[in-house]
């Protein structure tokens, strides 16, 4: 069954695209048919024989308008409908374009962001893990890599953010691999902005703590996130082990040891760190945990 739900679910995006245009062109039609109805027989005539005065008559004349065909057994007879014929020619012709390039325009915005997904995964080893994603960035202590493996992302982030804004439609794309998932790109981020703030040496690491790209990650990340929030239900059922400050605190300690032995300089004071730690999550872990029950992902395929 879950894998089941999961093929299902990895249609809604093409699907939700499919029923957009197919609800703009019908809403078009109709529109365009209820004027020209009451003209048949009358202002459009048949040019053979007795005019239809059926409302299907109608939706023909109109669908032959707006695809740009035009039809020869129906013609406008006074100047205001042979305008009217051209005008749903033009509208006919700018909505099939306008439908083409919104398509394509968000399937490169999708590829963009699936990029950006793969790119986290294989930083963090394909492991889920935060912590072994800053650990890959930090590797050898230099300073000049670490901040340009952190801009690198930063930018990377703020051009989610600006998709999502532009192309609200990208958080219904679900796919079945969990290293698409969104939730997933937004929690490495927002963890790895988290674990630079709480376990890296604050003497060391000054200017990396206190850089712009790790603002950027940390307020872009916020954005993101309050941004869906808007869009979920705040009814959505968060599980206990999400907001866990004891499954953090676990989490944090763990994350601590593994940069400590790969020689990364962490915090004096262990213990603060933590707090820093929970203290900085509780202002996202909620809106994740919305976001990752309303996409239907469980917990463990988001993080470790």
């Amino acid at each position: 069954m879950p894998k089941q739900r999961d093929r299902i679910l990895s249609y809604g995006g093409s699907t939700t695209i499919v029923t957009l245009i197919g609800v703009w062109v019908l809403l078009l039609l109709n529109g365009f048919a209820l004027v020209i109805w009451p003209a048949l027989g009358t202002a459009i005539q048949s040019s053979q024989g007795t005019t239809p005065t059926d409302f299907g008559t109608a939706l023909y004349y109109t669908g032959f308008s707006l695809t740009t065909l035009g039809t020869g057994d129906l013609v406008p007879k006074t100047d205001g409908h042979r305008f009217l014929m051209i005008l749903q020619s033009l509208l006919g012709f700018s909505i099939f374009t306008l439908a083409l390039s919104y398509v394509l325009t968000v399937y490169s915005a999708l590829t963009s962001r699936n990029t950006f997904a793969l790119n986290l995964h294989y930083r963090s080893a394909g492991s889920a893990d935060s912590a072994e994603l800053l650990r890959r960035l930090s590797t050898g202590n230099d300073l000049n890599a670490l901040h340009q493996n952190i801009s690198d992302i930063a930018q990377h982030l703020i051009s989610l953010l600006e998709l999502n804004n532009s192309y609200p439609l990208l958080l219904y794309f679900r796919y079945r691999q969990p290293y698409y998932a969104l939730a997933r790109v937004i929690y490495l981020v927002m963890d790895t902005a988290t674990l630079i703030k709480s376990t890296l040496d604050r003497d060391h690491y000054s200017s990396i703590i206190h850089s712009s790209s790790v603002a950027e990650i940390w307020y872009g990340g916020l954005h993101l996130l309050n941004g869906f929030n808007r869009e979920i239900s705040q009814k959505e059922k968060i599980s206990f082990q999400e907001l866990s400050e004891p499954f953090w605190q676990e989490h944090y300690y763990r994350s601590l040891e593994l940069l400590k032995s790969k020689g990364i300089k962490t915090i004096d004071n262990p213990k603060l760190g933590a707090e820093t730690y929970i203290s900085l999550r509780q202002e996202w872990a909620a809106d994740l945990a919305r976001l990752i029950v309303y996409t239907d992902y469980r917990p463990s395929q988001i993080y470790k």
